[in-house]
């Protein structure tokens, strides 16, 4: 079921002149890159078997989530803060292909790990490259062939407003693994600020990946 959302009201919300200033801008978007130590999450990760990306995705959906600024969307004029937003992903196919794939964020790994890996099983064999109603989602891209220091997807102005994170090839370095990840926002709602809590949310969740990276009981 998709997540509630409720109203912001324009003449008490803060940042309506912000959101007035970059609305009438052709680009109002911005792209932030910063390198990630995510030792914590792959070690985690090998250690219960499971899929590098499917754990750093609930990582990335915790961290957004935990950003109220990241919720918010502008919708047929009125602005709205979703109680909670769902990832969605590219997942990769035969013949060099993608597909998208709706996810669901859920709090608990397990659960989380389970729903996410069927949903990209299903859409490999059928692939879904639908643009329907996605103002409660925001999406996660992999490019695992290749690190980066920037990177900036096309703009859409419908869903200009959806937060768009891309993790690229990880590296070892002095002992960590450092994976650079990127931000697009929309600057009328999201300041470099909100940013740098995601940010610090991610390393956060990766420094303490043993308390919360586990399949639990229910390991099948």
């Amino acid at each position: 079921m998709p997540p509630s959302k409720r109203p912001i009201d324009l003449n008490t919300y803060a940042r309506a002149d912000i959101l007035r200033a970059f609305n009438s801008r052709l680009l109002p978007q911005f792209s932030t890159t910063c390198e990630v130590d995510v030792s914590g999450i792959k070690q985690q990760a090998e250690a219960e078997g499971v899929s590098f990306f499917v754990a750093m995705s609930h990582a990335v959906s915790c961290a957004v989530n935990a950003v109220p600024e990241l919720r918010h969307r502008m919708i047929d004029g009125v602005l709205y803060e979703f109680e909670r937003v769902d990832p969605g992903y590219t997942v990769a196919r035969e013949g060099d292909l993608f597909s998208f794939c709706d996810g669901e964020h859920i709090t608990d790994f397990g659960p989380y790990a389970r729903e996410t890996q069927r949903r990209m099983d299903a859409v490999k064999q059928q692939p879904d490259l639908s643009v329907g109603e996605k103002h409660h989602m925001f999406f996660i891209t992999s490019i695992p062939w290749f690190s980066f220091t920037s990177f900036t997807h096309p703009y859409d102005p419908v869903y200009g407003y959806i937060p768009v994170i891309t993790l690229g090839q990880y590296t070892e370095r002095a002992g960590a693994v450092v994976m650079p990840v990127a931000v697009q926002v929309h600057h009328g709602v999201v300041d470099g600020l909100h940013v740098g809590r995601f940010y610090a949310k991610l390393n956060e969740l990766s420094r303490q990946a043993a308390s919360w990276l586990t399949l639990g009981p229910d390991r099948a």
